[in-house]
């Protein structure tokens, strides 16, 4: 579902698209920010971030303390990671 955010900045407006992601309390996509990858509503937090720390051996209540935001949405980063993993498809030849 995309919805319209206004933006204001050294006295200009402007118009935000908003793409929200079903089943997803915390994730938006909001084109033009961190180059259209889904964030964490109102921040410039990338599940990306989220996953990368995670990755560093980080506890996700710590990255959630560190990065200013629910835990809820650290578990929703990995949900969405997952969820992404699960859309590709691999394609391997068999050997010779």
């Amino acid at each position: 579902m995309e919805k319209n955010k206004r933006s204001v900045s050294r006295n200009r407006t402007w118009e935000l698209r908003v793409v929200s992601l079903p089943g997803y309390k915390w994730l938006e996509i909001v084109p033009g920010r961190r180059s259209g990858r889904p964030t964490v509503k109102g921040t410039r937090v990338t599940v990306d971030d989220i996953f990368g720390m995670l990755a560093a051996s980080w506890k996700p209540e710590e990255v959630a303390e560190e990065l200013e935001i629910p835990l809820e949405a650290v578990y929703e980063a990995l949900k969405f990671a997952s969820e992404a993993l699960k859309r590709i498809v691999v394609v391997a030849e068999a050997p010779s």
